[in-house]
């Protein structure tokens, strides 16, 4: 079954890249902020590397430490536990279209 998974193609191709970017964090009693390290990018989501406890469906608001106005919605799709062989890492899937770049 897993290896099914490995050959589906994916909608867009990932882009190493590393850059520090901002998670603004809601959660029923308050609201934070997280700073994390991209891993990887794609056009439609990236993976980010922290120390964070995100959950699977999740919503959250990226920002980029340079232009805290342009501001991302995004949902997390899946989040490793901090002390897994993931470090900390959760991908997220973008909920609007992207226009900032990370290439900077």
């Amino acid at each position: 079954m897993l290896e099914e998974l490995h050959l589906v193609p994916r909608r867009s191709e990932r882009k190493p890249i590393q850059k520090a970017v901002v998670l603004l964090v809601e959660s029923e009693d308050r609201q934070f902020e997280q700073e994390v390290t991209t891993v990887d990018m794609s056009d439609h989501g990236m993976r980010v590397q922290g120390k964070f406890g995100l959950t699977p469906g999740q919503v959250l608001h990226l920002m980029q430490s340079e232009d805290p106005a342009d501001v991302l919605r995004c949902v997390v799709v899946w989040a490793s536990d901090i002390a897994s062989d993931e470090k900390g890492e959760a991908g997220l899937e973008f909920l609007q279209t992207f226009t900032a770049t990370l290439d900077s």
